[in-house]
């Protein structure tokens, strides 16, 4: 015999069972799952009221409706319900983070998530082993890992999961700016990459004309991609996605009537998730306006390699850190591997040559950063760059002062800079 209760979202019933008492049961409308207990009683009067107390408890997002609940069978509702509608990145490194939890800490029922369970993964982020080796979180590190966890536990919150966000601990700011782990490529370093194009495109010893035309087609492509990196600061993803069709998918083209261009970028295409319309500087606006009016269609950029074309970004930047490679246009050194000029590093040339140039407020807008801090960066290296050349402006002076046998006996100012 079923008693349903029907005024909220979930209708907690009262069934007989076999033994004593009665058993309060619902059926999980997010999950179609059935959940039961009991209900302490054989009256069914009493047994309607517990079943009326549980279902106003649940449907005012209370702990006892989740309490079943997985963090698998989370995962999967917290990826179709939230991580579907973002970016391919936002989806993996939030998706890295919440791998990484259930590496540590083996989470099997969402509500095991409290005040303590965050203070061990904090403990056990902050200090633990990865591949054999015991070696120390960075501090962003873990700021970005509780972020993301942030999010993905005020979705549950959101969805009644579970009833309140447990507290979390506190992490140290990360202060000052992070140093680039790459270097912005000079003019001559990108003449060299523009160069290198035609010998990173493999080419049959015996090519036939057909073959020698695509060849070359392919190279124009990637110095046409090249360039616009060069030129516009874009990230390489953003580049991809550039169209000159104003109806279409991506980042949009846009020329006024007085031929100033600008982009029309959309939340979902921007790091930031914020839409912009985002001014062009001339230099790029040339470049783009170089493409006759009746072929401004489709995509702005359409990179070929030795296999064909592609628009996904993991074999786009390979091709172009292979042509790093070919140039010998390194940037790093770690762990004695050589890392040569990607197109991030494009991108971090853009930015360094325009520190030279704008204030920092008005680089932040054309880099698109989320943070001033990001942008900040770009200026860490100007400085010591000012400052050695300051230094060697005094020293100079110095020495002009001292102007040999004088008569002063003063320990003349050591050249450091030969």
């Amino acid at each position: 015999m079923d008693m349903i209760m029907t005024d909220s979202r979930i209708n907690v019933c009262v069934v007989k069972r076999k033994g004593r008492n009665l058993y309060l049961r619902y059926t999980d409308p997010v999950d179609g799952k059935r959940h039961e207990r009991n209900s302490g009683t054989k009256s069914m009067k009493a047994a309607q009221r517990a079943a009326g107390e549980w279902q106003a408890e649940i449907n005012a997002g209370g702990l006892t409706a989740p309490k079943s609940m997985t963090w698998s069978e989370f995962r999967q509702l917290f990826d179709e319900g939230h991580l579907a509608h973002y970016s391919v990145g936002y989806q993996v490194d939030l998706s890295s983070t919440l791998n990484i939890v259930e590496q540590l800490m083996s989470p099997d029922k969402l509500t095991r998530i409290n005040e303590r369970w965050l203070a061990r993964l904090y403990s056990l982020l902050k200090y633990r082993k990865a591949q054999g080796t015991e070696r120390v979180i960075s501090p962003r590190t873990l700021i970005k890992h509780f972020k993301y966890l942030r999010v993905a536990l005020s979705f549950a919150v959101e969805h009644g999961f579970i009833k309140d966000l447990p507290k979390f601990p506190k992490v140290d700011k990360v202060r000052g700016g992070r140093l680039m782990k790459g270097r912005p490529i000079t003019g001559e370093e990108f003449e060299r990459m523009l160069a290198a194009v035609d010998k990173t495109i493999v080419l049959a010893a015996t090519a036939t004309r057909q073959q020698l035309q695509e060849h070359s087609e392919a190279a124009a492509s990637l110095r046409h991609l090249l360039t616009g990196l060069w030129l516009s600061g874009l990230r390489l993803g953003e580049a991809l996605k550039l169209t000159w069709d104003q109806w279409g998918d991506g980042i949009r083209v846009r020329v006024d009537s007085d031929g100033d261009v600008c982009l029309l970028i959309d939340a979902e295409d921007q790091k930031n998730r914020q839409t912009m319309v985002y001014p062009v500087i001339d230099e790029f606006a040339r470049f783009l306006l170089e493409t006759p009016p009746e072929e401004r269609t489709g995509f702005v950029f359409n990179p070929r390699g030795s296999r064909g074309s592609s628009r996904k970004v993991k074999p786009v930047s390979s091709w172009i850190s292979a042509i790093g490679r070919k140039a010998r246009v390194k940037v790093n050194t770690r762990d004695g591997v050589n890392k040569y000029a990607s197109a991030h590093d494009l991108r971090r040339a853009f930015g360094t040559r325009w520190a030279m140039i704008v204030p920092a407020l008005l680089l932040q807008k054309l880099m698109r950063h989320a943070s001033l801090d990001t942008t900040l960066n770009y200026y860490v290296e100007l400085e010591a760059k000012a400052t050695i050349t300051e230094i060697r402006h005094h020293l100079q002076r110095h020495q002009g002062d001292s102007g040999g046998d004088n008569g002063d006996h003063r320990r003349p100012a050591p050249s450091v800079f030969r």
